[in-house]
């Protein structure tokens, strides 16, 4: 810590003007009207748009192409996925609706939901509310192990009330005792499906 910052943090209690307070640190409830709603989302026409605009800008990107909506690929050796920004355009309860429909395609790969948490934090004059749904693989026993897509961390963020991005990060095992990681776009092509 800085001399500036231990002065600042004698004066004021915190570690300078970009400290990060947790407000909030919860497990994620939908209501019944909430799932009613999604429900509802889910069979509509903008929802199918919505899919198979996603599915065909991360292909796009995938070429090197920017496209409408702007898709980001998140890549290593480890981790692959894809970050969305949010537009006004997309509507701030069709975005959030999106996050819990990517974690309802995951599980439909035999996959389990091992977490949903809320947090809120303050950042200085940011409060960044950020919700995340964390899914593994139902594993085998037998070794090598199928990992499928290794595991599966989906984030919705806003900050100061207003949707930012939504992250969709699959990690794979390095271990030998498990088999090699699927094709990240074959998890993409099914995440912006409308099969069952």
């Amino acid at each position: 810590m800085s001399y500036f910052d231990q002065i600042y943090h004698r004066l004021f209690g915190t570690t300078g003007p970009k400290a990060t307070a947790i407000l909030v640190n919860e497990i994620i409830k939908r209501s019944q009207a909430f799932v009613d709603r999604f429900q509802a989302w889910k069979t509509s026409e903008y929802c199918e748009q919505f899919l198979n605009e996603l599915s065909q800008s991360y292909f796009w990107r995938k070429q090197g192409v920017d496209n409408d909506p702007q898709v980001v690929l998140l890549e290593s050796t480890y981790s692959n996925g894809i970050a969305i920004n949010y537009e006004s355009t997309y509507g701030k309860n069709n975005f959030h609706y999106l996050f819990d429909y990517l974690a309802d395609q995951v599980k439909k790969l035999d996959y389990r939901l091992v977490m949903s948490r809320h947090t809120l934090r303050e950042k200085g004059d940011i409060v960044e509310s950020k919700e995340m749904h964390y899914l593994k693989p139902r594993l085998g026993f037998e070794e090598p192990i199928d990992q499928k897509y290794g595991n599966v961390q989906i984030e919705y963020i806003e900050e100061n009330d207003q949707p930012t991005r939504i992250k969709f990060v699959a990690n794979s095992y390095p271990d030998r005792k498990y088999k090699q990681a699927e094709n990240f776009e074959d998890l993409a092509l099914h995440i912006f499906s409308l099969k069952d």
